[in-house]
């Protein structure tokens, strides 16, 4: 999984492998340690207690849990993402989007594990 953040936005990008590992498992954790041997660690989670995309923080985690109904649509179609803003107490949003990982052409990766079939015909930088 990718994580890119700005303010008040969360964006993950899922690649084939673990999409197979939600429908399988309903979850797919990645996890970052730094230095100072704090890990933090992003996971996606299917819920069948959320009626929408919902984010939650806690013990150095974060959690995007999607609706078990329309992550179960979304895994075998050709939609590319799902995404949601949520209202913040302070009159803000937090903008949530979780989406298929495309491939990278302006940059070396292994782009075997990507959704190739629904990538744009011309290049975007990512």
């Amino acid at each position: 999984m990718k994580l890119r953040t700005t303010h008040n936005s969360i964006r993950i990008r899922v690649r084939k492998s673990e999409i197979v590992l939600l429908q399988e498992h309903g979850l797919v954790e990645e996890s970052i340690q730094f230095p100072t041997q704090v890990i933090f660690k992003f996971a996606l989670k299917v819920s069948n207690d959320t009626e929408g995309l919902d984010a939650v923080l806690q013990n150095n985690s974060l959690i995007i849990s999607l609706p078990k109904n329309e992550a179960t649509e979304w895994f075998d179609s050709n939609q590319v993402g799902m995404e949601t803003n949520i209202d913040l107490n302070n009159g803000e949003q937090l903008h949530l989007l979780v989406e298929k990982d495309f491939p990278c052409l302006d940059r070396p990766e292994d782009k075997s594990d990507t959704f190739w079939e629904l990538a744009p015909e011309e290049s975007e930088n990512c």
